[in-house]
């Protein structure tokens, strides 16, 4: 090599190792040749879409489906504020402790609590969807929000999708969802071939019926049970009914939830409110083919991972 080409090869070499000494306040470069630029995240969810550093640390729960998930993805650790002022059901119960701050309910988040924390990811759908806006001044905030009418398995994949895609966890999701899959499909085997069913609810001493568009639709959707009948509200707490028009619909199967016992209020019992000669008349109650969900699954954790094979394996063991 002549002078010339070594003095180059030698001053290529000296800018190299240049390069390999700067600090990381003047240059972000790592071994693999990225910059931190190129670990950012970018994740799309119910109101948009969120930019990320890269995967979440300091994680702000507002949504217990979602806390449950988190969980189910080996991410407890970085959870550092819950919405515990609503109550925490016995699935989530460990999560009430003192470790993780109390940051609100679900419906009427603490803001201030939330930014002491200095979140970089926060959790927000469902009952706490509508503060996604101004939770996002804080730190990037997703909605996990999504349709029933997309089916059960679907919502619960694009709910979990969101947060796996937030915290580097898609590989472990893919495990999760495949249980999730499995329950469902274990469930439906034990759906009896042409039985119909009704989704009521008890809350406050009322009754209300629930249909293909609400949340108790993987009951149709997913496991196969034809709506006893086919004209309910797609209202959150359901479609007001009458002992009467249960006893006319006379359903096969009955899936009745106790909301005032999911959200811990005093009132009659579910069976006590439905206990009457009207409904004892149907075929459900006479079969004794009544079956009364987990109201903090099916009414307040519903998407979470874990929680969503519980629900099936319930159905799959009461039928």
């Amino acid at each position: 090599m002549n002078l010339t080409k070594r003095l180059i090869a030698a001053a290529a070499a000296g800018t190299l190792a240049l390069a390999a000494c700067g600090t990381p306040s003047t240059d972000n470069t790592n071994a693999a040749g990225g910059s931190e630029s190129a670990t950012a995240i970018t994740v799309k969810h119910a109101q948009g879409s969120v930019e990320l550093d890269g995967a979440a640390e300091r994680i702000v729960v507002l949504d217990h489906g979602s806390l449950d998930s988190l969980n189910a993805l080996g991410l407890a650790d970085k959870i550092v504020g819950i919405a515990k002022g609503t109550r925490m059901s016995d699935p989530v119960k460990d999560f009430a402790d003192d470790k993780y701050e109390n940051v609100g309910t679900l419906q009427e988040p603490d803001f201030e609590a939330i930014a002491a924390l200095e979140p970089d990811l926060i959790v927000a759908g469902f009952r706490s969807a509508k503060q996604v806006p101004e939770l996002s001044k804080i730190a990037p905030t997703v909605d996990v929000t999504f349709d029933y009418k997309g089916g059960f398995y679907e919502g619960v994949k694009q709910s979990a999708t969101i947060l796996a895609e937030a915290t580097g966890t898609t590989d472990e999701l893919e495990t999760q969802l495949k249980e999730v899959s499995d329950a469902i499909a274990a469930a439906k085997e034990k759906v009896p071939a042409g039985k119909n069913a009704m989704v009521l609810m008890t809350s406050g001493g009322k009754v209300s019926a629930h249909g293909t568009d609400s949340r108790y639709a993987a009951l149709y959707d997913d496991l196969g049970f034809a709506p006893t009948i086919s004209d309910v509200e797609a209202e959150a707490h359901g479609d007001a009914i009458s002992f009467e028009a249960i006893q006319q619909a006379n359903p096969d199967v009955m899936f009745v939830v106790d909301r005032d016992a999911a959200i811990g209020e005093e009132g009659a019992a579910a069976k006590e409110v439905l206990d009457n000669e009207l409904v004892a008349s149907t075929k459900a109650w006479t079969n004794d083919d009544v079956v009364y969900l987990d109201g903090a699954r099916w009414y307040i954790l519903i998407h979470g991972l874990d929680n969503a094979v519980e629900m099936m394996n319930q159905v799959a063991n009461e039928l």
